[in-house]
């Protein structure tokens, strides 16, 4: 396991670990001192039932509150459909593809129980929705999680999903920016490659996510997809002229971007640990999610202490990004 960082050692904070196990344990415990996580990201893998997860979790927030001086963010993927973390708990929902088929309505309630459900486990982040502007499930990888292959509506639903979430408590996720809909192949398994004849359809693909900045969302997540006619070198994750130069100074989102999970196959392993901190950090990318691998969830705390007490430039990204970090944090507390 890596050395713990000291106590005074904040770069921590950007990371949001997925974890094994049910209950709060020695060995958990232990884990989480050493890495200083800025929160938590829940999987089926620790879901038994409501009374075990709020346990959980604030047993969890009483050791972060001593032990950290502050408490953890805690996050799921609770989209609907065939991405449910708690349907053992909340029960099964409608996909994002059936919901954008039903009224504006059934949305509307749909997306209101999940949230007062999260809420009442602790929870406080959910990465949703997908705004992908994707082709009939049948024929994308992302199935039935995208909202649809039109613009304009997948906009619309997408920021009356942003609203509801976000007025009962819960911030929502705009992913995965800037749009895997003309990708073709999935980051989880291979790194996707969207060349310059798909860029009109990319670029129309926007709509959604600047209408998700637009409608005050608090979280956006990256996607791991290389771009060419937007950076030909590297994927939208470790992308300044993406994240930074369109999210953050032509749109001006002020708010909190995560990375897509970078365990996944389209950078883990691709690139070291300390080539992912360095250009999201750069990137203006707030919060890693290392949500499979313990041993990288390590190998990435050591990478951002030591990045950020090495390099000037990082230290001065990493305190603008913990701004942003913490002023989500006191937001949802």
């Amino acid at each position: 396991m890596t050395p713990p960082l000291s106590a005074e050692n904040d770069t921590g904070e950007h990371l949001f670990l997925g974890f094994e196990g049910t209950q709060w344990t020695a060995g958990l415990r232990a884990w989480l001192q050493a890495l200083r996580p800025g929160g938590l990201v829940l999987f089926r893998r620790n879901v038994v039932d409501t009374a075990q997860l709020t346990a959980l979790i604030h047993e969890a927030n009483a050791w972060a509150n001593a032990s950290l001086g502050r408490p953890l963010l805690w996050a799921v993927d609770e989209e609907g459909g065939s991405v449910q973390r708690l349907a053992a708990l909340l029960g099964p929902a409608p996909s994002a593809f059936e919901l954008a088929m039903a009224s504006d309505g059934a949305l509307r309630r749909q997306v209101m129980r999940t949230a007062q459900g999260l809420r009442r486990c602790g929870i406080h982040v959910n990465l949703a929705p997908v705004l992908d502007v994707a082709a009939s499930p049948e024929h994308h990888f992302l199935g039935t999680r995208s909202l649809g292959n039109a613009c304009e509506e997948v906009a619309r639903l997408g920021a009356l999903w942003i609203r509801c979430l976000q007025e009962h408590g819960i911030a929502a996720t705009a992913k995965h920016f800037p749009g895997l809909g003309t990708a073709s192949l999935d980051p989880h398994e291979q790194l996707p490659r969207v060349e310059l004849q798909a860029a009109a359809k990319a670029r129309e693909d926007l709509a959604p996510f600047y209408e998700a900045v637009r409608s005050g969302v608090r979280v956006v997540m990256t996607s791991h997809a290389v771009y060419t006619f937007w950076d030909a070198d590297w994927p939208g994750t470790l992308s300044w002229k993406i994240n930074r130069g369109l999210l953050r100074d032509r749109w001006n989102f002020q708010g909190v971007l995560f990375s897509d999970d970078v365990d996944m196959k389209a950078i883990g392993g691709r690139y070291e640990p300390e080539t992912i901190v360095r250009r999201s950090l750069l990137a203006t990318v707030d919060g890693l999610l290392v949500c499979q691998d313990a041993h990288s969830a390590e190998a990435f705390a050591r990478a951002l202490h030591d990045g950020v007490r090495r390099h000037r430039d990082l230290r001065e990204a990493h305190e603008r990004s913990l701004h942003r970090l913490r002023s989500l944090r006191s937001s949802l507390f």
